[in-house]
């Protein structure tokens, strides 16, 4: 109990601050292999879309933000 105010407050912000940093190495540690998951998979299960397809719901997303617009 001998410890400051000023000392008790510098181990409490170390403490938050390396809580922090080890989230965020998790974190980003999860996404690296969350997407090395996804090309992995990615040779299983590819994804197409028909070009066809693709211009009609491009012209239909650009007919709505016309029309969102007021043009």
């Amino acid at each position: 109990m001998s410890e400051s105010l000023f000392a008790q407050s510098i181990n409490i912000t170390i403490i938050g601050m390396l809580v922090v940093f080890v989230f965020l190495v998790i974190l980003i540690a999860m996404m690296k292999l969350l997407g090395v998951t996804v090309q992995a998979m990615e040779k299983y299960f590819p994804q197409t879309v028909p070009a066809a397809q693709d211009n009609a719901l491009i012209a239909v997303a650009i007919a709505a933000a016309r029309k969102f617009q007021g043009k």
